[in-house]
């Protein structure tokens, strides 16, 4: 998984849903706290799906996830 810094609008969704797993940089932009407990693979999917600018970037087996 990764949180494309460029396509990142600073919503929010993914830091009010997993706050120990997102956190905003000092940019404002989202990022994942590297020492934040990894979520399940469905919560992953449901707080991807719900990013409004599509920045959260999912992958299975080296392969992007369709969201």
């Amino acid at each position: 998984m990764t949180v494309v810094r460029d396509e990142c609008v600073s919503a929010g969704k993914c830091v009010a849903s997993l706050p120990g797993y997102f956190v905003f940089d000092d940019e404002e932009l989202s990022t994942i706290a590297p020492d934040g407990a990894r979520p399940d693979d469905e919560t992953l999917l449901r707080v991807a799906r719900a990013c409004p600018s599509g920045a959260i970037h999912l992958f299975a087996n080296g392969n992007e996830i369709d969201l």
